[in-house]
This record gives C-alpha cells, sequence and structure tokens, in this order.
C-alpha cells in the first residue's frame, strides 16, 4: 500500500512539471505573439521593449518560477540566480517583480499595456490577458 501511494504521489509530481507555462500580455498590446528568443531577452534583462516597442514589464510568478526558467532557458533556478546577482550588483539592469499568485500576474498584466507575465496554461482567461507564446 505505501509502494501505491508512493507512486501516486511521483506521478502526481512529474505530471505538475509537464504543464504547459503560457507567457501572457495585456489585451491591449498589439504584440500577437513572441519567439522564444524575445521572450528571453526580456526576462533576462537584455532587452527592455517588447517587438511593438513598448517597454515591457516582466513578471515572475514565484510558483511557477523554476519551471519557467528551466523550459525558457534550460537552465535551473540557481543559475538564473547567480546571473541576476551579477547582473544586479553591476546594475546593469533589474530583476523581474517577483509575485505571489496567478491571480495577481493576471490581474497585474490585465492592468498594465507593457506587463508580461507567465501562468499555467490552463488557467488563461482570454476575456483578460492574451497568450504570446506557450511553453512545453
Amino acid at each position: 500500500m505505501k509502494k501505491l501511494i508512493l507512486i501516486t504521489l511521483l506521478v502526481l509530481c512529474c505530471a505538475n512539471l509537464r504543464a504547459e507555462i503560457a507567457v501572457i500580455c495585456n489585451l491591449e498590446n498589439d504584440s500577437k505573439q513572441m519567439t522564444k528568443q524575445e521572450v528571453e531577452e526580456i526576462f533576462m534583462g537584455r532587452s527592455h521593449l517588447l517587438p511593438n516597442g513598448d517597454f515591457a514589464l516582466p513578471l515572475d510568478y514565484l510558483d511557477l518560477r523554476p519551471e519557467f526558467y528551466n523550459k525558457l532557458t534550460n537552465r535551473p533556478i540557481e543559475q538564473i540566480d547567480a546571473y541576476w546577482a551579477r547582473i544586479i550588483f553591476s546594475g546593469q539592469a533589474s530583476p523581474p517583480m517577483k509575485l505571489q499568485d496567478e491571480q495577481t500576474v493576471i490581474k497585474t498584466v490585465s492592468k498594465n499595456n507593457g506587463a508580461v507575465g507567465y501562468i499555467d496554461s490552463k488557467n488563461v482567461d482570454k476575456k483578460l490577458v492574451r497568450v504570446l507564446l506557450l511553453l512545453k
């Protein structure tokens, strides 16, 4: 019985790791989609502009942050944190704002034209935000 419970827990954990992550923006933003490279440039602080030329406001969702950066950059979150520590220390850029929950990400994106965030794709409300990219 203990083995069955353990196997079930492992399957559930692995299923959560395979969720699609939706990179989202404000509905009024006229960017229809973004490439993985464009999203990486913004979330790694190398670009501050969206494809339409608007200033980008990247938002991190803490619960999905490790999985998002792994899917986006193929690097573990520890390497991303070390990268940002160097960038912050040198004064080159500021990291994305970290938000505690998906509803806050959706609300912030829906109220800010240049905001770009990410959430679990199953929780996208197309009446509030537009999906720019799906990370699998």
